[in-house]
């Protein structure tokens, strides 16, 4: 049941697009408006265990519902846990959005392209190429964990109440970064950030290893810094985009990269960055499926 209920949410999330859901989570957000107006609530997000407090009451409903539709059969089960996990990918569509970037750079509408790098990558993207793709490609490899694998291992992990849990950890770390909060409500949630993303980037990571070249991915893994000096919340990304890259021929060294060697490049000579990127991530989720299929038939049999 759990291989159904993936398989039909990422069917739905990649090729019906009329029927996905715009996933704004504006409920979140006014969940969150409320708790910052109430002193206790602030009290407790200073704590080290507030953050898991903030998330707990919205999860402990979704993890009562989850066991309410299990016990009326699997049909009702499937349909909640397909419609939680729906909910608790992306926000965006990741290869519409990676897709839609592709089509204006190609024919040279440097206006949107430049927008949709922008809105794709966390902190905006250099505007002259190749930089901007190779910008768009490290994000990408970094965005496959974050958006699609990490909610699909929780739900696998703990059923919808696991991918709940893991987008409303996200969505709280992304809130609190944007409205000036204490630096101990920041600190606490990053370290709960940290927690969720650490089996996920390594899941995908060695997808990363499978579908693309092996020994580069090892070796870049092996030589991989576990002690990022920006804290502990960005070395999910870190590792995902040393490992995502590493498994790219296409893509050049980070020497390369920084020293500007490649500036100018000719469009015609354009390495497929990007679109090697978003291969290596449907290849390295198609690898997941597949341990995801054979497990439940598995546990089918047994």
């Amino acid at each position: 049941m759990t291989f159904l209920t993936v398989l039909l949410t990422l069917f739905v999330e990649r090729f019906v697009q009329r029927q996905r859901p715009q996933r704004e989570h504006r409920w979140f957000d006014h969940y969150c408006r409320r708790l910052a107006g109430i002193p206790f609530t602030q009290w407790v997000m200073t704590r080290r265990w507030g953050a898991v407090a903030i998330v707990l009451p919205p999860l402990l409903l979704i993890a009562w519902l989850q066991t309410l539709f299990n016990g009326l059969g699997g049909l009702f089960g499937l349909i909640f846990g397909f419609v939680i996990l729906l909910y608790s990918l992306g926000p965006r569509e990741l290869g519409t959005e990676v897709e839609s970037f592709l089509t204006a750079r190609d024919r040279g509408n440097e206006g949107p392209a430049n927008r949709l790098a922008d809105e794709f990558c966390t902190g905006g993207a250099p505007d002259t190429e190749p930089q901007r793709s190779y910008a768009v490609a490290r994000t990408l490899v970094v965005a496959t964990c974050r958006r699609l694998v990490a909610p699909i291992f929780w739900f696998v992990v703990f059923g919808a109440v696991g991918a709940a849990a893991y987008r409303m950890i996200q969505l709280l770390g992304e809130r609190l970064q944007c409205t000036g909060c204490p630096d101990e409500m920041q600190a606490n949630s990053d370290e709960l950030r940290y927690i969720a993303d650490w089996a996920p980037a390594r899941i995908t990571a060695a997808g990363y290893a499978i579908a693309g070249n092996f020994d580069a991915v090892a070796h870049a893994w092996q030589t991989f810094d576990y002690v990022p000096d920006t804290g502990p919340i960005d070395e999910a990304e870190r590792l995902l985009a040393k490992t995502g890259l590493a498994a790219l021929d296409t893509y050049p060294n980070e020497a390369e990269v920084a020293d500007g060697e490649l500036a100018g490049l000719d469009a015609g000579l354009l390495p497929p960055v990007v679109e090697d990127a978003l291969a290596l991530a449907w290849r390295s989720l198609a690898v997941w499926l597949a341990v995801i299929a054979a497990g439940s038939l598995v546990a089918a049999l047994a």
